[in-house]
């Protein structure tokens, strides 16, 4: 079983501008997350008398370095769709792919540490749960779509690639031969 392949993307664009708007907002989603993880690892930890609670700064860490890795492979994205270079694209496909999973892991997680953990900030924490939640299923679908614009660029090459390559068909004149 394999990736779903689609047409256009959000049912009105080419790949290809699907590919690039992608790229772009996982940079400007990244950067966003990793600036709000960092303030959260260093003000957020803090309880009460001021003791450190290893759950949140264990969960806010990951997290801002799942951002981070992110923000590379999305930059790597914009490369891959500028140069029309199918071979970057697989790479984003595949550690997007992994992120989402770890983002739907860290839903759990999180969840599971916000009920073991009763504080002032659950609100907070449920927002960033419910926000990552959001962000994997909408990565799902964007990873259809760059799959997708990777498998047409590969089309595109290999029909040029043999077009080039086919030798024209002179049919033999039997008049010209003796049998």
């Amino acid at each position: 079983m394999g990736v779903p392949m689609v047409k256009n993307c959000c049912c009105c664009g080419t790949l290809h501008t699907g590919t690039l708007i992608i790229g772009y907002v996982y940079i400007v989603w990244s950067l966003l997350d990793l600036t709000g993880y960092c303030l959260l690892v260093t003000l957020a930890p803090l309880g009460k008398e001021g003791t450190v609670s290893a759950h949140r700064f264990v969960l806010y860490v990951t997290a801002a370095t799942v951002s981070g890795i992110h923000l590379l492979c999305s930059i790597l994205l914009i490369v891959a769709a500028y140069k029309k270079l199918p071979s970057l694209t697989l790479p984003w496909t595949i550690v997007t792919g992994i992120i989402t999973a770890l983002f739907f892991v860290m839903c759990l997680t999180g969840l599971s540490l916000i009920l073991q953990d009763s504080g002032e900030m659950l609100e907070i924490e449920s927002v960033v749960i419910a926000v990552h939640f959001a962000r994997a299923c909408i990565s799902v679908y964007c990873i259809v779509v760059v799959h997708s614009r990777h498998k047409q660029i590969m089309y595109e090459e290999d029909e040029i690639r043999f077009q080039h390559s086919a030798r024209i068909y002179h049919p033999v004149k039997t008049s010209d031969h003796p049998i």
